[in-house]
């Protein structure tokens, strides 16, 4: 099983913005997100983490792993590629395809995946989404809904 995971809005609730954070808090998640999140996967010993945030836009795959706890970190894989330019004008669902062509590129298309967006839109409506409150992030029914995807 792999699982595609948003950064903001999921582990970084919009909420955060409300108080003045320093720059360096950028690159923290929420305690409470993380937390629910990494104890679901702690339940499930072979799901494997994408990265389809657009922090992957913004920072080196190096980075993102250590902000996780170590057993969650080396369960990170990689980054959903970036589209050709070119066609992404032909896409209506952009995060999906990302998704897609990550399968096809590492011959993954038999497996199983959900994705955790705080944007479900970015989606097929009939996609395996786990679809987040941007407000609250990734929290206590968040973990439910992707242990049930998980089982």
């Amino acid at each position: 099983m792999l699982i595609f995971l948003d950064i903001d809005g999921v582990l970084i609730p919009d909420r955060r913005h409300e108080t003045s954070g320093a720059p360096a808090d950028i690159m923290k998640f929420n305690s409470a997100c993380l937390n629910h999140f990494e104890n679901v996967l702690r339940s499930y010993p072979n799901p494997r983490v994408v990265i389809s945030s657009s922090w992957r836009e913004i920072f080196p795959f190096e980075v993102i792993p250590p902000l996780f706890s170590p057993d969650i970190a080396s369960r990170i894989i990689g980054f959903t590629p970036f589209l050709n330019p070119k066609n992404i004008h032909q896409h209506k669902y952009l995060r999906h395809q990302e998704v897609l062509e990550y399968l096809r590129q590492n011959q993954a298309e038999n497996l199983p995946w959900v994705a955790i967006d705080d944007i479900p839109e970015h989606y097929p409506p009939d996609s395996p989404v786990v679809a987040i409150d941007d407000y609250n992030g990734f929290d206590q029914n968040s973990a439910k809904v992707l242990s049930e995807y998980l089982t």
